[in-house]
């Protein structure tokens, strides 16, 4: 990156035709909890309650949310779909056929790298156990929306056709966070009935796992972009970190003084952020387990009796922009924040914008528009194209580490073996940025 990061998102011409749409006088100001960008950044899923009580989730679709003259044939309501209770979680799934294997990290030498059965192999010789014949659902194309219930439903939509296509019935009580895989259609939802549960759809949407080590609510649920690792945050500041081939915690981190509301891995999956209650952002190696920044929310940082109780600035939710370049935060204090997430100068913020009642942020998958979500039951959209930051391109040398540790999968601790200069190593697992 740059020595100065100039950082100017701009609130875009579309959000005045958005806004449109969700201040219809068929809706009722509620809160919007979770908003979803699809893979492919055209669609926008959000969460609306009607004037007759009915909850409903409207999916908007614009082919370039930062087209200067749009109109409504640009920006459209393209599907709405209701529901039979409040909508708690938002997610998009699409089976995509790149699906990077880790046990083929073709960067390193073979030489350094142990090869134990992948968990694409796994999930291969669970789903021969049935024909793909005899299954009643297709999940193999198209574009589909997961939605978390207050009534522990999760309903699951075609896009392209609006059809419900598939409710899964398992959990107990309300779905609080729900995120699919980036290629294989794998579900992970978490619930206020403190289990966490893994579905296969390409496998009719089978329930294939549940994870129930806690007595309390889990709060989010988030895969690595390589599908090597599945994150879980909640209450009491838990962070667990699981292997999805084995299953078995990797690493349980401990740093955070309050509930822990929100994850986001970087895009090579070296990196975790996870925001909580505290004030605070902490930045986890998923290699070494150690913490490598600390984004602060209040400065001074609050005394332990005061971030661990209602301090007025939790840290509800977190996205990473595209290349690792910015992590940006939304928090009570009606503050978005922008901070520079691979700099090794400092963990200081870059940025903030003033966003009333704000409660969620995210981000497109090429990384050019924002859209946060507040309590007024309003969406906007900002533009991050005037990012010198994020429209410059991106150095040989980070692409590089990008590439090799989306390589490795979870193969990623034999980085610290390989034979590098330990100048070279630090690079490659970011302790090059640690704040010390």
């Amino acid at each position: 990156m740059s020595n100065q990061i100039i950082v100017q998102p701009a609130i875009l011409p579309a959000n005045q035709l958005l806004q449109r749409h969700l201040n219809s006088s068929v809706f009722l100001t509620n809160n919007v909890w979770k908003i979803a960008f699809s893979p492919c950044s055209q669609y926008l899923a959000i969460p609306k309650q009607d004037i007759y009580g009915g909850n409903c989730v409207l999916v908007l679709r614009c082919s370039d949310w930062n087209t200067k003259d749009l109109n409504n044939t640009d920006l459209c309501v393209y599907q709405r779909f209701n529901c039979t209770s409040a909508i708690w979680s938002l997610a998009f799934g699409q089976r995509r056929f790149d699906w990077n294997s880790s046990c083929q990290p073709t960067l390193l030498n073979q030489n350094f790298l142990t090869t134990p059965k992948t968990r694409r192999e796994l999930l291969n010789r669970r789903r021969s156990s049935a024909s793909f014949v005899n299954r009643r659902y297709d999940f193999t194309n198209n574009l589909f929306l997961a939605a978390g219930l207050a009534d522990g439903k999760i309903n699951i939509w075609n896009i392209n056709s609006g059809e419900l296509t598939l409710i899964l019935k398992d959990h107990g009580s309300t779905v609080c966070g729900l995120d699919f895989t980036s290629c294989t259609m794998q579900l992970a939802t978490c619930s206020h009935d403190t289990t966490i549960k893994l579905w296969d759809l390409l496998d009719d949407g089978n329930m294939y796992k549940t994870l129930s080590e806690w007595t309390h609510v889990i709060n989010a649920v988030k895969w690595s972009p390589d599908e090597t690792l599945l994150c879980a945050v909640g209450p009491y500041g838990l962070v667990v970190l699981y292997d999805t081939t084995s299953w078995e915690q990797l690493y349980k981190f401990e740093g955070h003084l309050h509930s822990v509301g929100d994850c986001a891995f970087s895009s090579d999956s070296a990196l975790l952020a996870t925001a909580s209650y505290d004030t605070q952002v902490i930045l986890w190696s998923t290699i070494t387990g150690e913490i490598i920044k600390i984004f602060a929310h209040k400065i001074p940082m609050p005394l332990k009796i005061y971030a661990g109780g209602d301090n007025g600035a939790f840290v509800r939710s977190i996205a990473i922009t595209k290349y690792n370049h910015i992590l940006i935060t939304a928090c009570d204090d009606n503050k978005i924040r922008w901070f520079p997430l691979t700099s090794n100068r400092s963990s200081q913020m870059i940025y903030e914008r003033t966003e009333a009642n704000i409660l969620c942020v995210a981000i497109t998958t090429n990384g050019e528009t924002m859209a946060v979500s507040n309590r007024n039951g309003e969406v906007h959209l900002l533009s991050t194209l005037s990012t010198a930051g994020i429209c410059q391109p991106i150095l040989l040398k980070s692409f590089c580490r990008l590439l090799i540790n989306h390589s490795c999968g979870a193969h990623r601790k034999e980085i610290l073996n390989l034979p590098l200069s330990q100048h070279l190593i630090k690079y490659l697992v970011y302790q090059d940025i640690k704040i010390r």
